[in-house]
């Protein structure tokens, strides 16, 4: 019985270190990705992504109607939730 028992800890020891191993390499490769990223981004500045954001703001009118509605807190909870997942709420500043 302790042979079983030392059998399945050394088991268990074993799967525990590869799950810890794996993820520590996700997060490596998670920080270079980052860091590459920002090497790319720190060349021009963000001009770049700052030109795409530009170009596909909506137009006055619509934003002017999303802050309302914000400001209002007549927007529906999955529009509001929506916003708020695909971070667009910062585009339109309300005081809550």
């Amino acid at each position: 019985m302790l042979c079983i028992c030392v059998a399945a800890a050394g088991y268990f020891g074993w799967v525990q270190s590869g799950a810890y191993q794996q993820r520590q390499q996700a997060r490596d490769f998670a920080d270079f990705d980052r860091e590459r990223r920002v090497a790319l981004l720190e060349i021009d500045g963000c001009q770049a992504q700052v030109d795409m954001l530009l170009s596909t703001l909506v137009p006055l009118d619509i934003g002017r109607d999303v802050e309302l509605c914000l400001a209002r807190g007549i927007m529906s909870a999955s529009g509001r939730a929506e916003m708020e997942r695909t971070k667009l709420i910062r585009l339109f500043p309300v005081n809550d």
